[in-house]
C-alpha cells in the first residue's frame, strides 16, 4: 500500500512539474508572439508610411485634370451624356463603413464626370454630404462641388495619418482602391476622350499604383482578414503593366470587361 502511495505521489509530482513547464512555455511563447506582433506592426507602419508617400504623387490624371480645368468638352460632346455613372441613390445601399468609404470615393469621381458634362449634381452633393456625416472622419474634408484647392499628395497623407490614429487603415485602403477602380472604369467607357490625359510617365505610374495598393492590402490582411475581398477584386487587374500610353490603351481595352466586373463588386 505504501509503495502504491509513493508511486501515485511521484506521478502527481511529475504531472505538476509537466503542467508548470507547459504553462511557463505557453507564457513564454505568448510573450514572444506579442513581441513579434509589436515588431511586425512597427515594421509594417514604416513600410506603409513609405508606400503612401509614394502613392501621393501617383494621380490618375482624368479626375485631376477635370478639377484643374485642364479637361473640357465641346458643346457637342456635352450633349452625349454618359449613362455609366453610378446614381447618387446608390449611397443609400451603403450600410457598413466599408461600403460607405467605397461609395464616397466612387460618387466623388462620378460627380466630377457629371460636372464635366454639365449634368445636375445636387443629388451627388447631398449623397456625399450624408456619407461624410456617417463616416465622420476629419481627414475627409471633401468639397461637395467636386473641386479641391489642395494638392493630392498632402490630402492623401492627411487622410492616411488620421486613419492611423483612428485605427482604420483598412478603410483608408478601401477608399483608395474604390477610387482607383472607378477611375479606370470611367476611362474605359470613353477611352478616346480620356486616354489623351495621360503621357508615358503617368501611364507607367498606373501600373506602379496597382503594385503599391496590392502590396499594402496584402500586408494588412493578417490584421484585417476582411481585406482579402479587396485582393479578390483587384487580382484580375494586376496584369496592368503599361510603360507608355499605347500599352495602357491596349491593356485597358483588353481588360474593359474585368474592370467593369471589379467595379460592380465594390457596392
Amino acid at each position: 500500500m505504501k509503495k502504491i502511495s509513493i508511486v501515485l505521489m511521484t506521478a502527481s509530482l511529475v504531472l505538476l512539474c509537466a503542467c508548470g513547464n507547459n504553462q511557463n512555455k505557453k507564457k513564454s511563447e505568448t510573450k514572444t508572439a506579442d513581441i513579434e506582433e509589436q515588431y511586425i506592426k512597427e515594421d509594417l507602419k514604416i513600410k506603409l508610411d513609405s508606400l503612401v508617400s509614394e502613392l501621393g504623387r501617383l494621380s490618375t490624371p482624368v479626375i485631376v485634370d477635370i478639377q484643374n480645368g485642364e479637361l473640357t468638352l465641346t458643346d457637342k460632346e456635352k450633349r452625349n451624356k454618359p449613362s455609366y455613372l453610378m446614381p447618387a441613390s446608390k449611397a443609400d445601399e451603403a450600410i457598413t463603413l466599408t461600403e460607405k468609404y467605397r461609395a464616397l470615393s466612387i460618387l466623388s469621381c462620378d460627380m466630377a464626370i457629371a460636372n464635366l458634362y454639365g449634368m445636375p449634381v445636387d443629388d451627388y452633393k447631398k449623397a456625399i454630404a450624408k456619407l461624410l456625416v456617417d463616416i465622420n472622419n476629419p481627414a475627409l474634408n471633401a468639397s461637395t462641388d467636386g473641386k479641391s484647392q489642395d494638392p493630392l499628395a498632402p490630402r492623401i497623407m492627411k487622410f492616411y495619418d488620421e486613419s492611423v490614429k483612428a485605427g482604420t487603415l483598412n478603410l483608408f485602403w478601401e477608399s483608395i482602391m474604390a477610387g482607383t477602380v472607378e477611375q479606370l472604369y470611367i476611362i474605359t467607357q470613353n477611352i478616346d476622350k480620356f486616354i489623351p490625359c495621360f503621357d508615358d510617365k503617368t501611364a507607367s505610374e498606373i501600373s506602379y499604383r496597382f503594385i503599391l495598393v496590392h502590396e499594402c492590402v496584402m500586408s494588412l490582411v493578417p490584421y484585417h482578414p476582411e481585406m482579402q475581398n479587396i485582393h479578390t477584386i483587384l487580382e484580375p487587374l494586376e496584369v496592368i503593366n503599361a510603360t507608355n500610353v499605347a500599352e495602357l490603351r491596349d491593356q485597358l481595352l483588353e481588360l474593359k470587361g474585368a474592370i467593369a466586373t471589379a467595379r460592380g463588386q465594390l457596392l
